[in-house]
């Protein structure tokens, strides 16, 4: 059976439509976040610098030159329905997916700098820091 490709997909209430993304001003400045629904994650961006450039490796590159490369980011907070990603994982996901935000402050968390709305299906993964410490052999 074939499967359907989730960029086809019409929107739903458990799929937001990311394909009209603004540039992260929400006009709520005057309210938090306390709660977001279905799989949705909030993700502040942890590859970039304060230029606003992703830092690959000790190179910087211009946002605008990534348009379908992945990004990595830190979940702020996770909607009742993400099966596998928790607040504080760091995930790998697309960078030209999602609904992107500035500034927005979250209950209990601060302010996000910059960041995404994300659904879940739509990461690549959760990544961990390796451990570089040498292994012994007892």
């Amino acid at each position: 059976m074939a499967m359907a490709s989730i960029d086809n997909l019409a929107p739903t209430r458990s799929l937001i439509d990311l394909s009209k993304s603004e540039k992260g001003d929400f006009g709520i400045d005057d309210y938090e976040l306390s709660f977001i629904f279905d799989d949705i994650l909030l993700i502040e961006y942890v590859d970039e610098t304060q230029e606003g450039e992703i830092e690959r490796n000790g190179i910087l590159i211009p946002t605008n030159a990534l348009n379908k490369a992945w990004r990595k980011g830190r979940v702020i907070l996770a909607g009742p329905d993400a099966k596998y990603a928790k607040e504080g994982d760091v995930v790998v996901f697309p960078n030209n997916m999602g609904v992107t935000i500035n500034g927005v402050s979250i209950t209990g968390k601060g302010k996000v700098k910059t960041g995404v709305f994300l659904n879940e299906e739509r990461m690549f993964g959760i990544c961990k820091k390796k451990d570089d410490s040498p292994k012994s052999d007892s």
